[in-house]
This record gives C-alpha cells, sequence and structure tokens, in this order.
C-alpha cells in the first residue's frame, strides 16, 4: 500500500503498488479486481468481493482502489478502515470486464446508484461521449457523500436523494418519459435494486438494456470466503487465489444466498453491445418506443413458433434415435442371462431406428427450406430498405459493411434457423435419457459418468467467462479486416507498386489482428484441449471400465449390467462438444440478426404524406436557417441561409472541414436538415416526391461512381428509357463520345474509364436527367490537366441556365462564378463576387492568395 487519502469521513481512497498488476490485459475504464478481505471476526478466513480499478498508472506500476466505510462495517469495509501504508491485501483480476461505449450510441445513460457506485459510474462518464444526455440519480446515505468528485459531464444531470431508510426512493425518482433506447446501468443495496429493476421494467426497459447488480446491505459479510493462503501475497500483484469463485454477475437481487459482494457493489459496469436511439418525444407513453436492442429478436419472431415446433420434434426424435441403443443393451443383457423374446426386441429396434432417421432426414430437410424461404425474405427486406435509406447512410459506410449487410449477415443465420436448436437439444435430451437409463441398470457406476460432465461444463463455463470482454473486439476486428480487405483489392493494381501504404497498411491491420487472437486464444488452449479429452467416447469407455471393473470386485455390479454402460455410456461427449463449438455460430447469428435488425430499423428518407409538384423548369433555392450534424456530434452547419437564383452560378469555398460538401448534399437531400429548411421555389424538399426531386435536382460529386455494365448503360442510369440517339448527344455534350468510339465495342463496351473520362461520363448522366437545378462538388478533382480543360467545356454545357452551386478547392475555377460564399466553421462568413471579396480583407483573399502559387505553377 502506497497512500491513504480520506475524501470524506465514509469514504477511502487507498493507492497500491501493483508490480504486476499491469502485465495482464491493459486496464480499461470500469476494470475491476476481486479483492479478499481478511474476516475481523475468524482469523485465516477472507472474503471476496470485487473493486473497480481508479487512475492505473503503468507508468508507476500503482492503481487505487476506493472504499466507503460503512457503520456497521463488512469485512473490506473493516480492512480498509484500519488498513495502512505498507500493508497488504490479494486480489485477482480473473474473468474482469470492462466498460466499452455501446455501438450504435444510446439515445442516452440513465445511472443509478449511491456513494458505493461512483468508482464505476466515474468510469462510465468518462468514457459517455459529451454530447449524450446522461441521467445520474444517487442515493445519500451519509452527510458527505455529495462531496465524493463526480467526473464532469457536460450532459450530466446529477441528482442526490436522501435514503431515508425506504428502498423505493430512487425507484420512484424514475420520470414518467419515454426511455426508449436508453442504457440503464443500476448499482445499489439489494432492496433498492430490485426495486429499481421492477420501475425500469414498469417503464419498458428490455433486459438487455438494463446492467448492474445488486449487492449485500451495510455490514453484510461476503457470500463466499476461503482460508487465507499460508504464505502473503503482494498488495494488488494481480496474481490469482486459488480458485476463486467468480463474482455474481448480472444476478436477479432475488437471490442472495449467490451474493458474492460486501458493502458496496463489484462496479465493473459490464455493458453489451446497445442500440442507437430512434426519435422520441414525450407524447409516446413510457415503454412505447422500438427498442433498438430487441432489432434482432424482432427480425427473428416470425420463426418463433417453427424453432419451438421443430425442437419438440427434435427431442421425439432424439429419443426415437436412442431407442434402438437401449434395445441392442437389452437384447444382449436378455441373451446372456438366458431370456426370450430376442426377435421382438431385434425387431422394434429396426423399426425405431428407420423411424428415427426418416423422421431426422425430414426435419432437415424442412429447417433448410424453412432457412431457405427466411433467407430470401431476409435479403429481400434488405435490399428494398437500401433502396430506401438516405444517400448519405452509404456515403458514411465502407462498401465491406454494405456487403456484409446484403450477403455475409443474411448467410450467418443458416446456422441459427437450420441447426442451432436441434442441436442444442439433441445436446440435452439425448445424455438425460442415457443418464436416466443407466441410472436404473447401476446408480453408482451412472454417478461416474458425471464427473466427466461436471468437469466438461465446469471449463466451457471458465473458457465463456474469460471470452466475454473479447467478444465484442473479436466481432469489430472482423469488421474492419473485412472493410479494409475489400478497400485494398479495389486499389490492388496500386498498391502493389509500393511497398507501404494502403497494402503496408493492411498487412499491419492483420499482424495487430493475429496479436489480438493470440493474446486471446493462448491461454484457452490447454482448457480447450481438455474439454476435448474430457469430451471423448474414449474417456467415458476408460472411466467406465475402470469403475466398472472395481464395482464388478467388489460385488456391487453385475457383468449383464456393464454391457449398457459399454454401449451407451460412450454416445453422448460427442454431442455435447459439438453443441459447445456450435454456440460460437449461435453467436455470430445473433449478432448478424441484430446489425440487420438495426439496419431494418434505420430511419429511411420518407416520402411527404400530402406531396406537392413544381411546375416549369427554372427554380429557385433557398437555404432558411439550416443546420445540420452528424449522429448528435456538434453543429457541421448552422444558421446558413442563402439563396440561388435561376440561371446563375453560385460557388462556396472555405477551408477543410467548413462544411461546404455537407451543405451541397443537403441541396441532394443525401440527408435532411436538423434545423430550418430547404425549399424549391418555396416548396419545402421533404415535400417532393423522391421521384420527382431527383429530376429536378442532379449532383456531380468528387467520388465518381461508375456501375458494372456497359458505357450506354452508365450513362442512361438518369434516364434508363433513353435512346441511343439521346445517349450519344450527352456524351458528345460532354465531351466523352470521342473516346467511348474508340473502345473496342463502342458503347456496348465494359471498361475501366480514367478519372477524367469518368467524370464525363457522370457530366454527361446529368446532362441526359436535364435537371433544373445542379450540385458540382470538385467536379474536376479527378481531371488531369490535359483532360480538365474538356472537363470544364463540359461542365460549361451542364450548368447553362440551370440553379448551379458549385465546390471547389481550385479557386481559379469558380473566379466567374455569379456569387461566392465562403464558409468558415459551419457558418457563412462572406458572400460577393469574386472582384468584392477580393478588394476586402477577409477568409477568401487569404485564401485566393495562398492559393495563388500552386495554381500558376499547375
Amino acid at each position: 500500500m502506497a497512500a491513504v487519502r480520506d475524501v470524506t469521513p465514509h469514504f477511502r481512497r487507498i493507492t497500491f503498488d501493483a508490480p504486476t498488476l499491469f502485465d495482464e490485459h491493459p486496464i480499461e475504464p470500469a476494470a475491476w479486481v476481486r479483492l479478499w478481505a481478511p474476516d475481523p471476526d475468524r482469523p485465516g478466513r477472507e472474503h471476496q468481493r470485487g473493486y473497480t480499478l481508479v487512475d492505473p498508472d503503468p507508468d508507476r506500476r500503482q492503481v487505487t482502489l476506493e472504499f466507503l466505510l460503512h457503520e456497521p462495517a463488512g469485512p473490506a469495509s473493516a480492512w480498509a478502515r484500519r488498513a495502512g501504508v505498507g500493508d497488504t491485501v490479494s486480489v485477482t483480476r480473473w474473468a474482469s470486464t470492462h466498460f466499452a461505449a455501446p455501438d450504435p450510441a444510446p439515445e442516452g445513460y440513465l445511472l443509478i446508484g449511491d456513494a458505493a457506485s461512483l468508482p464505476g459510474i466515474n468510469a462510465i462518464l468518462a468514457a459517455v461521449p459529451d454530447t449524450t444526455p446522461v441521467e445520474l440519480l444517487l442515493e445519500q446515505f451519509h452527510e458527505g457523500d455529495r462531496e465524493i468528485p463526480i467526473t464532469p459531464h457536460p450532459a450530466c444531470a446529477v441528482t442526490w436523494l436522501p435514503s431515508g431508510g425506504d428502498p423505493a426512493t430512487l425507484a420512484r425518482a424514475i420520470g414518467e418519459r419515454d426511455w426508449s433506447n436508453w442504457y440503464a446501468w443500476v448499482t445499489g443495496e439489494t432492496a433498492t435494486t430490485k426495486q429499481v429493476r421492477a420501475r425500469l421494467k414498469e417503464l419498458g426497459f428490455p433486459k438487455p438494456d438494463v446492467h448492474g447488480r445488486a449487492y449485500w446491505t451495510r455490514g453484510k459479510a461476503m457470500g463466499v470466503d476461503r482460508e487465507r493462503p499460508a504464505e502473503p501475497e503482494r498488495p494488488v500483484d494481480g496474481e490469482r487465489p486459488a480458485e476463486p469463485e467468480r463474482p455474481a454477475d448480472g444476478e436477479r437481487p432475488d437471490e442472495p444466498e449467490r451474493r458474492v459482494h460486501d458493502e458496496r457493489p463489484d462496479e465493473q459496469g459490464r455493458l453489451e453491445e446497445l442500440e442507437r436511439p430512434e426519435e422520441r418525444g414525450p407524447s409516446r407513453k413510457p415503454g412505447s418506443g422500438r427498442w433498438r436492442s430487441r432489432a434482432g429478436a424482432r427480425l427473428l419472431a416470425p420463426l418463433r413458433t417453427r424453432l419451438l415446433a421443430a425442437g419438440l420434434l427434435q427431442a421425439v426424435i432424439s429419443l426415437l434415435q436412442l431407442a434402438p441403443y437401449v434395445l441392442l443393451a437389452e437384447l444382449c443383457r436378455r441373451l446372456l442371462a438366458g431370456e426370450g423374446g430376442l426377435a421382438e426386441l431385434g425387431v422394434l429396434a429396426l423399426i425405431l431406428m428407420g423411424a428415427g432417421t426418416a423422421l431426422a432426414g425430414l426435419l432437415v430437410v424442412a429447417m433448410h427450406v424453412l432457412d431457405a424461404r427466411f433467407g430470401h425474405q431476409v435479403r429481400t427486406q434488405v435490399v428494398n430498405k437500401l433502396s430506401r435509406l438516405p444517400l448519405g447512410w452509404f456515403s458514411a459506410r465502407s462498401s465491406g459493411r454494405i456487403k456484409q449487410a446484403v450477403q455475409d449477415d443474411a448467410a450467418d443465420l443458416h446456422y441459427l434457423v437450420t441447426h442451432a436448436v436441434l442441436d442444442v437439444v439433441a445436446a440435452l435430451v439425448t445424455p438425460l435419457a442415457v443418464l436416466a437409463y443407466l441410472f436404473s441398470v447401476s446408480g453408482w457406476l451412472a454417478a461416474t459418468l458425471l464427473v466427466p460432465l461436471l468437469v466438461f461444463f465446469v471449463l466451457t463455463a471458465r473458457m465463456v467467462q474469460s471470452s466475454t470482454a473479447q467478444l465484442a473486439r473479436f466481432t469489430e476486428w472482423e469488421a474492419r479486416v473485412g472493410s479494409e480487405a475489400i478497400a485494398y483489392l479495389d486499389g490492388l493494381a496500386v498498391v502493389r507498386a509500393y511497398d507501404s501504404g494502403p497494402a503496408g497498411g493492411f498487412r499491419a491491420t492483420l499482424a495487430e489482428r493475429a496479436r489480438f487472437l493470440d493474446a486471446w486464444q493462448r491461454p484457452l488452449s490447454s482448457r480447450k484441449t481438455l474439454v476435448e479429452l474430457v469430451a471423448r467416447p474414449l474417456t467415458s469407455l476408460v472411466l467406465i471400465i475402470v469403475a466398472g471393473g472395481l464395482m464388478l470386485a467388489c460385488g456391487l455390479l453385475t457383468a449383464v449390467d456393464l454391457l449398457p454402460f459399454l454401449l451407451l455410456g460412450v454416445t453422448f461427449g460427442s454431442q455435447l462438444l459439438a453443441a459447445a463449438y456450435g454456440m460460437g455460430s449461435v453467436r455470430e447469428a445473433q449478432a448478424a440478426a441484430q446489425r440487420i435488425g438495426l439496419l431494418l430499423d434505420e430511419p429511411e428518407l420518407a416520402e411527404p404524406d400530402r406531396p406537392r409538384s413544381l411546375a416549369g423548369d427554372r427554380h429557385t433555392v433557398r437555404f432558411e436557417n439550416v443546420g445540420f450534424g452528424y449522429d448528435g456530434r456538434p453543429s457541421v452547419l448552422e444558421g446558413i441561409d442563402l439563396e440561388l437564383a435561376p440561371g446563375t452560378v453560385t460557388a462556396l469555398v472555405g477551408p477543410s472541414g467548413a462544411g461546404k460538401s455537407t451543405l451541397a448534399a443537403l441541396l441532394a437531400r443525401f440527408h435532411d436538415p436538423a434545423e430550418g429548411r430547404i425549399t424549391l421555389d418555396g416548396v419545402d424538399l421533404a415535400d417532393l416526391p423522391l421521384a420527382e426531386l431527383y429530376r429536378k435536382v442532379g449532383f456531380v460529386f468528387q467520388d465518381v461512381s461508375l456501375v458494372q455494365g456497359s458505357v450506354h448503360d452508365n450513362i442512361a442510369l438518369a434516364r434508363p428509357g433513353a435512346s441511343r440517339e439521346e445517349v450519344e448527344r450527352a456524351a458528345r455534350a460532354a465531351g466523352i463520345h470521342d473516346r467511348i468510339t474508340r473502345l473496342p465495342e463502342g458503347y456496348d463496351t465494359h471498361a475501366r474509364l480514367s478519372g477524367g473520362e469518368a467524370q464525363r461520363v457522370t457530366i454527361a448522366r446529368a446532362l441526359l436527367a436535364d435537371p433544373s437545378v445542379l450540385v458540382l462538388d470538385e467536379a474536376t478533382a479527378f481531371a488531369d490537366p490535359e483532360s480538365e480543360h474538356q472537363v470544364q467545356r463540359a461542365l460549361s454545357h451542364l450548368v447553362a441556365g440551370r440553379t448551379v452551386l458549385v465546390i471547389a478547392h481550385r479557386l481559379h475555377t469558380i473566379a466567374g462564378a455569379d456569387a461566392i460564399v465562403v464558409l468558415d466553421g459551419g457558418r457563412v462568413v462572406q458572400r460577393g463576387t469574386h472582384p468584392q471579396l477580393l478588394a476586402v480583407p477577409g477568409l477568401y483573399r487569404e485564401l485566393w492568395l495562398a492559393a495563388q502559387p500552386s495554381e500558376v505553377s499547375t
């Protein structure tokens, strides 16, 4: 122990020297340790409980724990009260989890607890984004509780509630409102937590969105203790004590006999994936929202009845498939005993075997048919959903993520729908039926078969506990590698010429992923090997031979009774092993179902309830007090007021990050404004049917997009019914016709074009669409100096007579614009013509002067 400091008379911070604690996994937010506190009344006994690691300092190898000093005091509180510099205590980080901000982010955080909960709550507050609202409800037990520091958070509202001895105090403080997609973390004394959980259930919180735990009332000794080790351990050294039991993780508060906590909780704050919030309003009733944490369950809901029926049928089939082995064992027993009725048993065994095999085959076929239909339905829903999402949704996601949604996630549902239920039911029914029969033959020998089963379940549970904290990171790694792999392959022709860059970055990602997998799986390798050995039929066979031989020698078993064990006692280990490994596929399928469900819940680009139309082909565009921000982050645009007159070109300029591309994307309705509105001749863009909107508004962005198809098909995307003459006319105006005619099959060629050529194809596409309003975002970005002139000529044809909004970093290309608007920090800071803006000091003149050397040299 390095230092002791009393924050309040009832709250003590103890800093420990921890020379080996940092040798394990990095200490992440809300990570915790198991502390073994000596029992003040029983020398030689220790009690286990959990404490959040506070202010870890890997350089100094120190960490702090915070103790609430209760009266009456439990073992840990009593130890902390009398502890001094130089004292030691034993801890372990076994199965410790940590807090990770969910992705997608919740609507807000509802944190409920008391002074004992504050170490965990402070760790969560430090990790929550500043823009996410937090409601913090704290129960006050001592006069100085409010002096305990709380991590500052700009969107956190803290409410202290005097306890008064009423366990329902915190529950009553949770207001009537729509809490949809909020994350709830509750840790209080047992009775308080029980009341809060009941209240959260009333308000509609699903179980996956309620985390935390209860702890014993003050002064209560912990439920798990041990003999004190003979040799003292170093203070907070991370060494594992002999076989400690895992602290109760998310257990129900009405199960106190299983609680392992002392006078305060184990504030590890284990969080599962939460969902991005949906729109909610005060008019909605509590619990009436559509919780995103249930997205996967909603997707699979149509299958629930059929999967239940399949599970019941599989239970019957498992018994039918087991029955011939039982009959065979009985036949052997009768044969050795000289009894009759052998033929009847043999025929019945064959009938049951045939029936079980036929039913199993039919069930598997039926499940594959169900999976095929459901998979087709899911893919259809996903593709239809993608067609209705805002275009900005795609620009914020890589092609790898979209491929995962359309193809990979739907494919991952196969095991869950087709095999998971059948495997789990068979793995449970068969061993139970076998054990029931074997116990009827010999209870003593059947009891020995429980030994490998217990070892199997204990080892499997420990591996699951050790892997819980890594599963979310594994999913993140898989998504990251998939996205980077697609990006790498798309640019393979370029990156192969270099030893670094994107290729080197992808190799580094693969190497980092390999290190993560090695650090995760290497410690589990010995347990996996032991699990496989325990589950092997040979292990059960050896156990039966040894134990059965001893019982035969002692007269506890006859040779006839040993036969059923030799035939049946070795049959279920492989099923348990297959089911255990299948759980990984189940988790992946559940995660895939959740991702698909979240995609289907994404807000769509709404069609107007009362659509309006526009007459004519010349329109005035107005931005009226427009504001916008991405995913709740600080606003990218604020208070934009702008008018684009028909037949004029308005240019947007400004430094990188000023909001130029975002403003252009709003006019193309890639997103809807968070504030204000955008109109065409006074009609809000949201009131125009999408088909008419995209007939009126065209765009040519710097990210050129060509589809797999002929050059003709790419130009005709704007008007699929356009004739070849119309397509060629647009190509001539765009200055790309001559290049197309030199291709092997002309307009029917499937060819890869250069950046400048592809840009002119998109311009031809826009000319064919003939929009009234045009958005150009750095339209010459991919043009080399030779083709830039051709692109500019094509643009001159395109903009003629239209309302044009253009973005360009090359300022000389927009010097002749009718109006220039300068953005900085999401606001309009200047506007005017090129001569007017150059004549006055300001950002535009600075940008122009800074660009001249490079533009002249170009």
